[in-house]
């Protein structure tokens, strides 16, 4: 990677089921303008799990924050519900309760961090090392070093 430390994307967004769709576009975006499009597919869908987790189970608006440095990309999801993620067993015929075996399966490592007003659930995708080179040199230069994306809450 050249010399920054790391590229960031951060969006804010009430608790609707449409932002699901809009997490997964925001991380598409941010990491093609990265050039990190090798990560698109699981990044998508480890956003996806989490936003729906954070909705389904939390409460208040939702944060997203997506980091990617040299050696892989953070993907945190902040609510404001007390409810600790939890993984299940899901059935066969089951039409959900996959989400966090979903995410243990493509991430690193993930962890859930309880603050006073909610809780931020966390995960890592690794790079690959030349990857993260070809990513550095294919990002334009003058695209600066963080992005936020917000949305207001009556929107």
């Amino acid at each position: 990677m050249n010399d920054r430390r790391a590229w960031a994307a951060v969006a804010s967004f009430p608790p609707h089921p449409r932002n699901v769709r809009h997490a997964r576009r925001i991380t598409r975006t941010a990491l093609a303008a990265w050039g990190a499009t090798d990560l698109v597919d699981s990044a998508e869908m480890v956003v996806s799990e989490l936003v729906t987790n954070a909705m389904r189970y939390g409460s208040g608006p939702v944060d997203l924050t997506l980091a990617l440095t040299e050696s892989g990309l953070r993907v945190s999801v902040t609510d404001e519900g007390t409810a600790l993620p939890t993984t299940r067993e899901a059935g066969e015929e089951a039409l959900g309760g996959r989400g966090l075996q979903i995410v243990r399966l493509l991430a690193e490592s993930w962890d859930v961090v309880v603050r006073l007003t909610g809780k931020t659930v966390t995960c890592v995708l690794a790079l690959d090392p030349k990857r993260a080179e070809d990513a550095a040199t294919a990002a334009p230069a003058e695209a600066g070093r963080a992005v936020t994306l917000s949305r207001e809450a009556g929107a």
